[in-house]
This record gives structure tokens, C-alpha cells and sequence, in this order.
């Protein structure tokens, strides 16, 4: 009994180093697994004409005739098992594997994962900088190597600061993106802009309140906008979302004080997260956040 049980423990352990063994790194011409018309990766259910050549199902349901669009032959596509367990297991790296990312993806699923990939990077706008990175050590490099004031928004999502030309960071502590405040002097005032600092450009998911008010002339404002989501890959967008106008304010940044609140659009459809009367509002603060 013990010698049958041993020899079937050998065997098991046989089929098991044999199963390992047939998964090998190999190089293949990554166009072979790409549908010859859309040029996207083959995914199931794949199709094949009765000469051999694949087509991912999109295609072949807007084919307008019976013909292989490679080899022109009148054919009858039929689904074809085997190219479809090829393609299942072939896996490729994350392609940001330099950033961190240890994933490894079926081939075809890679542009999901890219989309998704937390290490996917974001780039610093700086001016002659090429460093990129996960926004968690993006946001490092800015305190770090640019020394950017940091403010950790509170669960209230508003912040008070003193306008200071440059950018500012306005962290949130429960999450992996962050906000840029960037404050600039043009020839016609003192211009803001607000950026969400992520990865995958997304639908606008934020709103913002911006309101100054100029301690030497005691002139105010306020606006509210939708906050952009960017990589920074193209740099800062070149968008103003307040502009303070020369004449009506001090030239002399430090006497203009700067309050923002950020709001999530799920949780506010106002267009004003304040509420007041009077040349120094009466702010009424909205009990939204930031953090999910």
C-alpha cells in the first residue's frame, strides 16, 4: 500500500514539474495577436476564414460581404477554440513596470489595465523638469526638490492662504490624488487655477469655490468652477478659473487672502459653495469633502 501510494505522490508530482515546464518566456510578433482590421488585440470570441485568418468579432459582424478581407476568398467564418486559448495565455508586463507597477496582464486586457494602473505617472509642469511618477511621489518631488507650500485639505474641504505666485498643493489625506493651486501675476492681474492631479483623465468629479478679498482695498470676489483632471502630461492647463484685476486689488500678492473649498459633484450640484452678503461675505460653510 505504502510503495502504490508513493508511486502515485511521484507521478502527480511528474505531471505537475511537466504542467510548469510548458510555460516558457518566448518573443512573438505581437501583430499576429492583433485583428488585421481594427488593429486592435484579439480577444474571445475570435473568428477565422477557412484559409486561416482571424478576426475579432466586432469586425466580422460589420463585414458587408461574405469575402476575407486578407485573402479575399468567399469564406464562412467559424470561431476558432485554439486561437482564443493562445491568446488567453499570453501575458505581457504592466507598462508602467518602471514606475512600480508589478502587474503581469493578458495581452489583450493591457489597455484596461493601463487605464486603471495606479502607478499609471504624472508629470511635474515645472519649467525644464522632466520628472514623472505615481502621483504619491509626484506630490513628494513638488514639496521636496521644487519646495511647494503643502496643505492638507480638512475634512470641510476648505482652506484659507495667502495668495503667493507659484503652485500650491492642497492634499487630501485619505486619497492617492491631489490638487494644484497655481497663482500667477499677468499684465491684467493676479490669475488662479485649479488642477486634480491624477493619472487617468476622468469627467470632472470636483467643484471649487475661489473667493479673495484684498485687505488694502478691501475689494472681494468670488467664482466657482469644475475642477479639470490631468496628468500634467501637457503641462498646466492653460485655463484661469479666477482673475483678480489689476487696479482693483494690490499689487503686492501678501495682502490678498484666498479661500477655497472643493466639493465633490456627487455630493453638491450648487454652483456656490458659499453663501452671504456684503462687500466680506458672511461665508456659510457646506458640510461636503473632498474624501470619498
Amino acid at each position: 500500500m505504502d510503495g502504490s501510494s508513493s508511486s502515485k505522490r511521484k507521478a502527480e508530482a511528474q505531471r505537475e514539474g511537466e504542467s510548469s515546464a510548458k510555460r516558457l518566456n518566448v518573443t512573438v510578433g505581437m501583430e499576429h495577436l492583433d485583428c488585421p482590421i481594427c488593429l486592435k488585440p484579439l480577444r474571445p470570441p475570435i473568428l477565422q476564414c477557412s484559409v486561416g485568418h482571424f478576426i475579432c468579432s466586432y469586425c466580422c459582424t460589420y463585414q458587408v460581404d461574405s469575402k476575407c478581407h486578407l485573402c479575399s476568398e468567399e469564406t464562412t467564418f467559424e470561431r476558432c477554440f485554439g486561437m482564443e486559448h493562445v491568446v488567453e495565455s499570453v501575458t505581457v508586463a504592466c507598462s508602467n513596470e518602471m514606475y512600480g507597477c508589478a502587474e503581469t496582464v493578458t495581452y489583450y486586457k493591457k489597455e484596461e489595465h493601463k487605464e486603471a494602473c495606479p502607478y499609471a505617472p504624472c508629470f511635474c509642469p515645472e519649467s525644464g523638469c522632466g520628472f514623472a511618477g505615481p502621483t504619491k511621489v509626484l506630490l513628494e518631488h513638488f514639496t521636496t526638490q521644487h519646495k511647494c507650500p503643502l496643505t492638507t485639505l480638512p475634512d470641510s474641504g476648505t482652506v484659507s492662504l495667502c495668495l503667493q505666485p507659484g503652485l500650491h498643493v492642497l492634499q487630501c489625506t485619505r486619497n492617492s490624488y491631489f490638487f494644484l493651486l497655481s497663482m500667477a501675476s499677468e499684465p491684467f492681474g493676479h490669475v488662479i487655477s485649479v488642477v486634480c492631479v491624477e493619472p487617468n483623465r476622468r469627467k470632472s468629479k470636483f467643484t471649487c469655490n475661489l473667493s479673495y478679498d484684498c485687505i488694502t482695498t478691501g475689494c472681494c470676489g468670488s467664482t466657482s468652477c469644475h475642477i479639470r483632471s490631468s496628468s500634467l502630461s501637457d503641462g498646466l492647463p492653460a485655463v484661469y478659473d479666477l482673475i483678480l484685476p489689476k487696479g482693483k486689488v494690490s499689487d503686492d500678492a501678501n495682502g490678498i487672502m484666498l479661500r477655497a473649498t472643493i466639493n465633490q459633484q456627487a455630493l453638491s450640484h450648487s454652483r456656490s459653495c458659499f453663501r452671504g452678503k456684503g462687500p466680506t461675505s458672511a461665508l456659510q460653510q457646506r458640510p461636503d469633502t473632498c474624501d470619498e
